[in-house]
């Protein structure tokens, strides 16, 4: 009986309740096209650094992290890398020969950090190869070895498909030697620093010229659970002690931490959208209950307890809250949804400057289901906490003096 008659007096002004209801949806529809838009845009931003950068674990020589130099190899790293691979949480660990170096062109030249490959096992680990927008992924044999670089370090350095180009590192005695190839390929990716600092070659090519054809000094694990990660590492450390291991957190603590604190603060982000709103309802319910003295204390005054009043109240705040909420909610997720598949093209607003921190200029709003629940919650907490105040008001009136009022 009791919610029957909170529904009725929701609609006894429906003009007041429907603008209320108009302020939820687009309070809520705001606030979750914000939050979509950055937990889409730290999505895209962890899956490009760990797919083509990083993968979810590094293995290194312990020397390697402060040196990045040939001579600090990983021991027996390709049956190390083929053990790992075997085990039933690693979908592929791959092989590398990577360290620092220096690039150069007939105008330039500018510090990269080499990566020497295994075309299969690298295919699998980073999808590099995917990346690849004009020439090919190391496929082509010529007469000097080939190289896939960064389509805005190729503009760095003035160079193009089938250029010369001279790379500078030490070998595994610590010797300086240089070596020529050919631009293969060229990659773009929304990481500029990477696509700027990092080449490819073939590992077969670059450990004939440090001298060990053998060489390996990292090992990228990628799992079939990324959740594991930290699981994962910890297994690989205690079975292989000799060398350095770490996941993707430790690699990259900045990623790590905005992942981590993101889901939690969209949460907040959201929680002062309808803390504001809620104020409006808060307002509404006020005025309805100032509008009703009247009415509230000749049902009181006919036997209605205190209770059941504050009560109603509260529910009429409740499931106005609701309504608004349920309609607001929907919207969100056809509007997230919808433009999820079409992704927001940030180019025209200066979105290209996004890819100076690794964000993609084309955003593609996500949100994951159970931040709607969360959100219902608080909708529905505000609402209670929001009727609170009404509710006291009007379990504070005299029925003798109430039932005088016009």
């Amino acid at each position: 009986m009791l919610i029957k008659i909170s529904w009725r007096n929701i609609w006894r002004n429906r003009t007041r309740s429907l603008v209320i209801i108009v302020a939820l949806v687009i309070g809520l529809m705001g606030g979750v096209f914000s939050a979509a838009m950055r937990f889409g845009a730290e999505a895209q931003q962890f899956e490009d650094t760990i797919e083509y950068q990083i993968s979810h674990i590094q293995i290194h020589n312990p020397e390697f992290i402060a040196n990045p130099e040939a001579r600090f190899r990983v021991e027996g790293g390709f049956e190390m890398a083929d053990e790992i691979s075997k085990r039933p949480e690693v979908l592929v660990a791959t092989p590398r020969t990577a360290f620092d170096g220096m690039i150069s062109s007939a105008s330039k030249s500018t510090g990269v950090r080499i990566r020497g490959i295994d075309q299969e096992t690298e295919a699998l680990a980073t999808k590099t190869d995917q990346l690849v927008f004009e020439g090919s992924f190391l496929d082509d044999s010529g007469r000097l070895p080939g190289m896939v670089i960064g389509q805005d370090l190729a503009q760095m350095l003035n160079v193009r498909l089938g250029s010369r180009i001279v790379l500078t590192f030490q070998d595994i005695y610590g010797e300086v030697i240089s070596a020529s190839f050919r631009i293969e390929g060229l990659f773009t990716m929304n990481s500029r620093s990477f696509e700027e600092s990092t080449v490819f070659v073939l590992a077969s090519d670059l450990n004939e010229m440090i001298g060990d054809p053998l060489a390996v000094t990292e090992i990228a694990v990628v799992l079939n659970d990324h959740n594991k990660y930290r699981e994962a590492a910890s297994n690989l450390q205690q079975t292989y002690p000799s060398v350095e291991v770490r996941h993707w957190a430790e690699i990259s603590p900045h990623l790590y931490f905005v992942m981590e604190i993101l889901q939690q603060g969209l949460i907040w982000l959201m929680g002062i959208v309808i803390l504001g709103v809620s104020f409006g309802v808060l307002n509404t319910i006020l005025m309805s209950v100032l509008e009703r003295v009247r009415e509230l204390g000749v049902l009181m005054a006919v036997g209605m307890k205190r209770s059941w009043v504050f009560g109603m109240i509260v529910l009429e705040t409740t499931m106005l809250s609701i309504i608004g909420g349920s309609i607001g909610l929907t919207a969100s997720y056809l509007l997230v949804s919808f433009l999820n598949k079409r992704g927001v093209d940030m180019a025209t607003a200066g979105g290209d400057g996004l890819r100076e921190y690794g964000y993609a200029s084309v955003i593609h709003p996500q949100l994951e289901p159970i931040f709607y629940l969360h959100i219902s919650i608080v909708i529905i907490v505000f609402a209670i906490l929001a009727s609170l105040y009404p509710a006291w008001k009007a379990i504070r009136l005299v029925p003798a003096e109430a039932v005088r009022q016009e």
